[in-house]
This record gives structure tokens, C-alpha cells and sequence, in this order.
């Protein structure tokens, strides 16, 4: 499982909003970008970072009930079910949002990850 390039998830941020301004445009600070996946996100707006993990195969692998909740995530535009998770975010302790693409039609969206959040 390859890791997705700076551009495609830059590209994929928009999809995502700020949890401190609620706005959608971002920037991957290339200092953080390396061989660990772990990489970190800039809201141009309001300057706020967050964390952007890339490294899908290492969390599949040590998480194992998430591959079950990709098998039941429903694609918004062609409603079948079954992803595959390109990366993640956790935009703060409250959100955390999957970058998946259906392996039906093949559409990118996002989804909000219930198994990172913590109250």
C-alpha cells in the first residue's frame, strides 16, 4: 500500500474544515514530511496544525477493528459499501477524519473516524 504524495493529500485537505475557523484551505509543512507517515497540516488562516498520518498499512495492521469499519462505510455517491483508507487526520481531540476512496466508483470523500476521538 503505497503512501499517498503531498500534492493528493493537500489536494484532499479541502474536503476537511478547521476546527478553530471552519475554513477548508491548507498547506503540508514539508519539514515534517518523511519516511514515518507522520506529517503536519497548516490551516493558512488561522495558522493552526494538526497532525496528518499517512502511513495506512502500519495502522491497518495494528488496528485491527478499523478494516471491519471500512468494509461497512457507505460511498455518498454511489451508496455501495467498502473503502480503502488513503490517510488520516486528527483535526482535534473531538474530530478525527478518515480520506478513504470507494472501490466501487473510485470517488474520494471523507468520514468521521469515531475510533480516535476522545471526550
Amino acid at each position: 500500500m503505497p503512501q499517498p504524495d503531498v500534492p493528493y493529500v493537500q489536494e484532499q485537505l479541502r474536503l476537511a474544515r478547521c476546527a478553530i475557523c471552519k475554513q477548508n484551505r491548507f498547506a503540508i509543512d514539508s519539514r515534517s514530511v518523511g519516511d514515518d507517515g507522520d506529517w503536519k497540516a497548516l490551516c493558512l488562516n488561522c495558522h493552526y496544525h494538526f497532525p496528518v498520518y499517512t502511513d495506512m498499512e502500519f495502522y491497518l495492521r495494528t488496528q485491527p477493528d478499523v478494516p471491519h469499519r471500512l468494509n461497512d462505510i457507505a460511498c455518498p455517491h454511489c451508496e455501495q459499501r467498502g473503502v480503502s483508507l488513503d490517510f488520516r487526520i486528527v483535526m482535534s481531540v473531538r474530530e478525527s477524519r478518515y480520506f478513504v476512496t470507494c472501490r466501487h466508483c473510485r470517488r474520494a470523500f471523507t468520514e468521521q473516524s469515531f475510533l480516535e476521538v476522545y471526550e
